[in-house]
């Protein structure tokens, strides 16, 4: 039974028998070419390879965070080899300021000045006037373009603790959301009502079939008690992935770090699958446990963690991905995938090679009979 990546994933999510264990590459996506990935010398060859051998889950996202109708203000300047941004938000109360950091070489964003400094900036965030408007969805639309039977779209959400989380420093979001837990309530119950908007008209304009909701980790042990999980995570989250299934999508629900405590309330809020399933000591995943205690429920994409990509010989790499695919492979239901992606540039070269030999142990031993 030879299937087309589009196939494959779609027969995956249904917990249909697959030929082969899928493969993505997460965040390297070598159809997207608005990417910084595409643009680097050095990520090529490899990303030429991923188009013909990998099965592409194509992450877009509309890009925009969901703000009030207020004036907003940006600055850009460089210093050495960094350009800083600062981004300003009026509002009725007083404005709202970020400044963030990008390295040369680096595809990452560093927050030198969150947008909340205190629990006071919460009440000028809400003092904004909101309507919903339109998303546009032309990126959506030529990512299903490019993609034909190679793969198929994974579209992105944050959920409303993740919003909270990003608009602050960590350690102000952990003491300003336990100790102000009514405010930070309603600022969610707010966020949580304009991202249903615009979620629903993302789905009805076609987004999906499969959604990467973000956020929960924030909330997971040890930076909250397990109750707070509840509270803060799976009442929110139900609402999202209610919303995906009336629209026939899948929800994945992301979490880095420790989340074997609460993988069953992932199910509880309606999660189809999850990611990236980080082995010790980065999180606490057995995959084979986590497998035979949910692989009925959840399907499962990670475990590959990406410090063992950039780190370990190739011999290392194929020995681990052999045992992936023996603790999780069995009955399908599982994706072989990386739990991030490099933000150097160039490339390692052993980076490089761990990749190839990631795909090509899949390919060698994760075949289904």
């Amino acid at each position: 039974m030879a299937l087309t990546s589009k196939e494959r994933l779609l027969r995956t999510l249904r917990r249909e028998p697959v030929d082969r264990v899928p493969i993505s590459t997460y965040e390297l996506n070598p159809l997207d070419t608005e990417s910084w990935y595409y643009e680097q010398p050095s990520y090529r060859p490899l990303m030429e390879y991923f188009a013909e051998v990998t099965d592409i889950l194509y992450m877009w996202s509309s890009g925009e965070e969901i703000f009030g109708d207020g004036e907003t203000e940006e600055e850009r300047w460089d210093e050495n080899e960094s350009t800083f941004r600062r981004f300003t938000l009026h509002t009725p109360k007083g404005p709202l300021t970020r400044v963030t950091r990008r390295d040369v070489n680096v595809n990452t964003n560093w927050l030198i000045e969150p947008l909340f400094k205190d629990v006071d900036d919460i009440d000028k965030y809400l003092s904004l006037p909101w309507e919903p408007k339109s998303v546009d969805m032309s990126g959506f639309h030529r990512a299903e373009e490019r993609l034909g039977d190679r793969g198929i779209v994974l579209c992105d959400t944050a959920d409303p603790i993740c919003m909270v989380a990003g608009w602050f420093d960590f350690e102000p979001f952990m003491t300003i959301t336990w100790e102000y837990r009514k405010k930070v309530r309603y600022l969610m119950d707010v966020l949580l009502e304009r991202l249903l908007i615009e979620l629903r008209y993302k789905l009805e304009h076609g987004a999906g079939p499969i959604w990467r909701i973000y956020g929960p980790e924030y909330v997971t042990q040890p930076y909250f008690p397990p109750e707070a999980f509840t509270e803060l995570v799976v009442n929110y989250d139900r609402k999202i992935t209610e919303l995906i299934h009336e629209y026939g999508g899948y929800a994945r629900i992301h979490s880095h770090g420790n989340v074997t405590q609460v993988l069953e309330q992932f199910i509880e809020m309606g999660g189809d699958a999850t990611d990236p399933l980080e082995p010790p000591p980065q999180g606490d995943v057995d995959l084979a446990e986590v497998k035979k205690k949910y692989g009925d429920k959840l399907i499962l994409f990670g475990n590959v963690e990406l410090s063992f990509l950039e780190y370990w010989e190739a011999d290392e790499i194929e020995k681990y991905v052999k045992k992936c695919i023996d603790d999780a492979g069995k009955g399908g239901g599982y994706v072989i995938l990386p739990t991030a992606a490099p933000i150097n540039a160039p490339l390692w070269d052993r980076t490089a090679e761990n990749y190839r030999r990631m795909i090509e142990t899949v390919l060698t031993y994760g075949k289904y009979d």
